[in-house]
């Protein structure tokens, strides 16, 4: 099914690996699409981007020579069908309200029968990728945070429940007891410098992102980007952003976005004042927004009580059977995890900050 912006179908069949690249298939997608008024391309580069980063999918920068426009750049991202399709539906919700803030979609293709799916997307050039292992300045991450008030202030309701019930939603699933501890175990024996101590204070994990979850789910709901890190940015020189990898977003509550951000690469632990400046500026951004009502507190009880999903998810990463154990994966892993240990377990993983989650 071909997408032709983020209206109309068709019927077609997207090729294998680089069979995408090809001069005559490329052209065939983006000539369909109401947003691409330069003819048919001829390739001329093709380039990987974005390794490493935690992006999902395979992407590259494809530079074409075009018929009407001179020779262009666009990003080619190739995903599931699924995912592809997720992307799409949140910009149908989403895409005007964050205009200028994620990058413009020329076309996006899903074939459903082989589970591929394709977007082309705008190059944002130039721009600097965030990088979650060697952070950001407060004026960076203020950037980050006012794009996600534009984003939740936008598409803000009472509830999840406000809206339809064909959306995705953001539903953290508590691990089963011996999973959790078979995670457990095998991460405290990959990161024993982290987790060692931790062990105890661990066990109780699934149990709390359950109460943690049910009073997050009792708040209001937007759109969310779901996986808002460092990694996910776009850095422009002029001081904007662009946030990248929409196939994840979901309704869900507003702190989900806020803590995974604020915590992996932004923040350390023994700074919670700078979260606390921090969400005065999201609380700032989302009145401008016109959410109405936007207490500090609030947020802050929201951001507490977000962490334990996100410690869940930390320690189950490492403990994959499958994880990585060099390179630029695992030591993201070994940054969340330490991380996430430390905003949510405060004082017993030997940080400063306390949490007051349940």
């Amino acid at each position: 099914m071909t997408i032709r912006g983020v209206g109309e179908t068709k019927v077609v069949s997207i090729p294998l690996g680089d069979g995408v690249f090809s001069s005559a298939w490329l052209s065939s997608v983006l000539e369909e699409s109401p947003h691409w008024p330069h003819g048919p391309v001829r390739v001329l580069r093709v380039s990987q981007i974005g390794t490493e980063y935690g992006l999902s999918g395979q992407i590259h920068r494809v530079v074409a020579e075009t018929k009407h426009g001179g020779s262009r750049s666009f990003v080619v991202k190739q995903e599931s069908a699924a995912a592809v399709e997720r992307e799409l539906l949140f910009r149908r919700h989403c895409g005007a309200l964050v205009r200028g803030c994620i990058p413009d979609l020329l076309c996006g293709v899903t074939d459903a029968g082989a589970d591929r799916g394709i977007l082309v997307l705008e190059d944002i050039t130039p721009a600097e990728q965030g990088d979650v292992l060697h952070g950001c300045t407060d004026e960076e991450a203020g950037a980050v945070v006012r794009v996600l008030a534009r984003l939740h202030g936008g598409s803000w309701n009472t509830s999840a429940d406000a809206f339809t019930a064909d959306l995705p939603r953001w539903s953290p699933q508590p691990m089963e007891p011996d999973r959790w501890r078979d995670r457990l175990a095998r991460a405290t024996e990959r990161f024993p410098e982290i987790l060692e101590r931790l062990v105890e204070p661990l066990l109780d994990v699934p149990e709390r992102v359950a109460d943690a979850a049910s009073l997050l789910s009792q708040g209001p709901a937007s759109w969310l980007h779901v996986d808002a890190h460092l990694d996910n940015t776009l850095l422009r020189p002029d001081g904007t952003v662009v946030l990248v990898d929409w196939c994840n977003a979901a309704i869900g509550p507003p702190a989900i976005d806020l803590a995974r951000f604020l915590i992996e690469g932004v923040v350390e632990s023994s700074q919670p004042e700078r979260v606390t400046a921090l969400l005065s500026v999201y609380a700032n951004e989302r009145r401008r927004a016109g959410v109405e009502g936007v207490a500090l507190p609030e947020l802050e009880t929201g951001f507490e009580l977000a962490l334990l999903p996100l410690l869940q998810g930390a320690v189950s990463w490492a403990g994959r059977h499958n994880l990585e154990q060099n390179g630029r994966s695992a030591a993201l892993c070994e940054n969340f995890l330490r991380s996430a240990c430390g905003w949510a377990l405060g004082d017993e993983s030997g940080s400063q900050h306390g949490s007051k989650a349940p």
